[in-house]
């Protein structure tokens, strides 16, 4: 069967969508990751056609630009949800091409790229989300109190996300979106460990919480020599590794110098990815070792605990590895993340980046390194996560539901 992957957004965005890839095309499907330009040679890394679709921007890092040039959280992302809107639109001719030679669209339910081209030329489509607490559910046996407050928290979502879509579906001539919102009514694929969060009984049954998925390594990739060295040298280190909030150069150097600081009050050797420009005025001491993009499905393994912003995949990756997890979150999901990693005893309580100082980010640091028990749970969750088959249950859905 013919397939189709559109996507736009972060690296963080497209990478579900490359292991999903990869095993469509290890059953026997023809298939294309259609996204950003700037998305080609990490997609076609690690073996899976692309197709590019919009204008070559990444994301990721503009939404993020757009976020730190706002006067406060709550209007960067709106700001943001419209500048996405808009690279959505302008990408809607790319993606009506390469769903006329498909025969089913796999859409990402949090941005409905490929949704409505999908529609308009009569295709089955699937959807991947990647938020499984934004799912929509009901449960009679609630108070009236909670069903309001819920159904009123869903109406201001709706007002946010799902008129500006309709609007532009107007414009495409497509009647409004139904109940299923972003996604699909007939398939939708939530990539998650029944571990991290059980599957809601009250969702409505095309959602299927399946495990994580994760692409294998790209083709021929081999670690720096440096950095083999320096893991070789001494105790597994720390990895910071916080994504787009690591990008802005505003703040590079002033990150840098508060991560580097508390790394060296702990006395633990760590590996930073992110802040180039600030870790280059910097002197660095040997046990810190600056990094840029890196495979974490070869690199978490040699770590001891990782720092991160909360995003999905890294989130993922590092509950695999069976590492502790400290986690500075800055957006919506990366909260729920954080809160949830802890509350699986794999991670100190999260630090929200905008009460950052040396202090805290030091003590937590202590904890990530030094807690015997977040080592524990960190090490039995990611066994259990490893053991699962999330991306064979995908792929198996997917040729039940469509009779592929």
């Amino acid at each position: 069967m013919r397939i189709v992957l559109p996507t736009i957004g972060s690296r963080g965005d497209v990478q579900p969508f490359i292991a999903l890839a990869q095993g469509l095309i290890r059953t026997g499907h023809s298939v294309r990751l259609a996204s950003h330009p700037v998305m080609r040679g990490l997609v076609e890394s690690h073996g899976v056609p692309f197709a590019p679709i919009g204008p070559d921007i990444d994301l990721g890092q503009e939404a993020a630009a757009i976020r730190r040039r706002s006067r406060n959280v709550a209007v960067g992302l709106v700001r943001a949800m419209r500048f996405s809107f808009d690279i959505l639109e302008r990408s809607h001719e790319d993606i009506l091409a390469h769903c006329r030679q498909a025969d089913l669209v796999v859409v990402p339910a949090q941005s409905a790229a490929g949704k409505n081209e999908a529609e308009r030329l009569a295709l089955p489509y699937a959807s991947v989300n990647l938020v499984p607490w934004g799912i929509p559910w009901d449960d009679p046996g609630r108070p009236w109190y909670k069903r309001l407050l819920y159904g009123a928290l869903d109406g201001l979502i709706a007002l946010i996300t799902t008129r500006p879509l309709n609007r532009l579906r107007r414009r495409q001539g497509l009647p409004p979106v139904g109940p299923e919102g972003f996604g699909s009514a007939r398939l939708d694929l939530v990539p998650v460990s029944p571990a991290v969060y059980p599957p809601n009984p009250h969702w409505a049954p095309y959602h299927h919480l399946v495990g994580y998925w994760f692409a294998a390594a790209p083709a021929g990739w081999l670690p720096p020599g440096d950095l083999l060295a320096f893991l070789e040298g001494g105790e597994p280190p720390l990895l910071v590794s916080l994504g787009a909030m690591s990008l802005g150069r505003e703040e590079s150097l002033a990150s840098a110098t508060l991560f580097v600081e508390a790394i060296r009050q702990v006395g633990v050797r760590a590996i930073i990815q992110g802040w180039e420009e600030g870790l280059a005025q910097l002197p660095l001491p040997p046990e810190i070792y600056a990094a840029g993009p890196l495979p974490h499905s070869w690199l978490l393994p040699h770590c001891a605990g990782l720092v991160h912003h909360g995003g999905f995949g890294t989130t993922s990756a590092g509950l695999r590895a069976g590492i502790p997890a400290l986690v500075i979150p800055h957006l919506v999901d990366q909260f729920y993340w954080g809160q949830r990693v802890h509350e699986l005893g794999a991670g100190p309580p999260p630090l929200r980046r905008s009460r950052l100082d040396v202090q805290n980010l030091a003590a937590a640091l202590e904890a990530l390194a030094g807690d015997a028990a977040l080592r524990d749970a960190a090490s039995t969750l990611g066994a259990q996560i490893r053991a699962e088959q999330g991306l064979q249950n995908a792929v198996r859905l997917i040729a039940e539901t469509f009779g592929a």
